[in-house]
């Protein structure tokens, strides 16, 4: 399970570093506009798209990340009153049901919602939408690779519990 580990630990950075440079992108991007727009009464052709795309883009790499460090929306008031082995078991249908959700939308994105949207041209950049719309199952695959690595990180934890006891 240490080659899982360092598998988890090594997608969480190389992810981050995308996400950070995306941010900054991002940032740089809204400031050279902002200052072409004000200062030059000039603008970048494409540029308000571009900061769209990295954001879209930011948002499913980062909701992937989330999902792998755990930091995903859950209410646990009734979980925590159950005994360690019950909240392992629930913990697990959790992430299986996350991944199923994210499989699915990485289905249905790629067989009916891009072939169908994707030839569509975006106005100021000129390219097909279907950049954009790759993101979807970009991140909901990256989701899934999470959520799969999560239950074996918990299936071995269990495990270990169990053997030391």
């Amino acid at each position: 399970m240490v080659t899982l580990h360092n598998m988890k630990f090594g997608l969480d950075r190389l992810l981050k570093k995308v996400l950070v440079v995306s941010f900054f992108c991002i940032f740089s991007l809204v400031v050279i506009l902002v200052i072409l727009r004000y200062v030059f009464n000039s603008t970048l052709v494409g540029g308000n798209e571009l900061i769209t795309l990295l954001f879209v883009y930011t948002t499913m790499i980062g909701a992937a990340v989330s999902i792998g460090q755990r930091d995903h929306i859950s209410v646990t008031v009734l979980i925590d009153k159950l005994p360690i082995s019950f909240k392992l078991i629930v913990d697990v249908l959790v992430l299986a049901l996350v991944a199923l959700l994210n499989a699915a939308m990485v289905w249905y994105s790629l067989t009916v919602w891009v072939p169908i949207t994707g030839r569509f041209i975006m106005p100021a950049l000129q390219l097909p939408q279907v950049y954009a719309q790759l993101s979807v199952p970009i991140g909901c695959s990256l989701a899934v690779l999470y959520c799969l690595l999560s239950i074996l990180d918990v299936v071995d934890g269990f495990t270990q519990k169990n053997t030391v006891s």
